[in-house]
């Protein structure tokens, strides 16, 4: 499987916690006889996922799914079993899911997804964050935790749950920065919370390495 870390078997109480996200992901599928097939996921959470293909698959099968996730981030290689079968296609359940595929997939599902998958690093690092309002502002603030998929900041300032924002940080070479595109998932007085929205799978690494050094 593309991605790293340990993988997380995930029980029948966690499936209930993990609301799905409507997408509309282009999928190739292989199963262990050698058939293939294409597709689109229709919808994801990080226990599973909903397949709109023609191809004829009965519930226990083990398949590879090769999904295109959106906006150049990238493709996800993950190992599945069919759980049930509906007049769409089929559900999937993830046999098992390693810490980098659920970063990956986390910011396209649920904030509560993320914050309970993404492992955080306590860090406390002086950023800005510029806004997308018809003035462009700019506010001060720091990092209270960070994570690959984002994190919690306070800020010298308001932010809006919605709010398109990039985050940046200082960065690991001297005069550089990383800077984030996010998306402000919460507030609350005096901060906020953010994940970081499509990171091109470059910059998934460059961060992930970054926060290893704090780890």
């Amino acid at each position: 499987m593309v991605g790293g870390g340990k993988a997380t078997v995930i029980t029948g109480q966690d499936r209930r916690r993990f609301p799905r996200m409507r997408t509309a992901w282009p999928v190739i599928l292989e199963a262990a006889d050698g058939r293939v097939g294409v597709g689109q996921i229709i919808d994801v959470s990080l226990t599973g996922m909903r397949v709109s293909t023609d191809l004829d698959i009965e519930p226990d099968t083990p398949l590879m799914l090769r999904v295109t996730l959106p906006k150049d981030t990238g493709r996800l290689e993950v190992l599945v079993k069919v759980a049930r079968r509906d007049p769409r296609g089929f559900g999937v359940s993830f046999v098992t899911l390693g810490e980098g595929e659920a970063e990956r997939i986390a910011p396209f599902v649920a904030p509560g997804d993320i914050r309970r998958w993404a492992r955080r690093v306590a860090v406390s690092l002086p950023i800005r964050i510029e806004t997308s309002s018809d003035e462009g502002d700019t506010l001060a603030g720091r990092t209270v935790d960070l994570s690959t998929s984002g994190g919690r900041v306070t800020v010298e300032g308001q932010l809006t749950v919605g709010d398109v924002v990039v985050v940046e940080l200082p960065g690991p070479d001297v005069g550089g920065s990383l800077r984030l595109p996010s998306l402000v998932w919460e507030v609350y007085t005096g901060g906020a919370v953010v994940v970081f929205a499509n990171l091109a799978r470059g910059e998934y690494l460059k961060l992930r390495d970054y926060l290893g050094h704090f780890a």
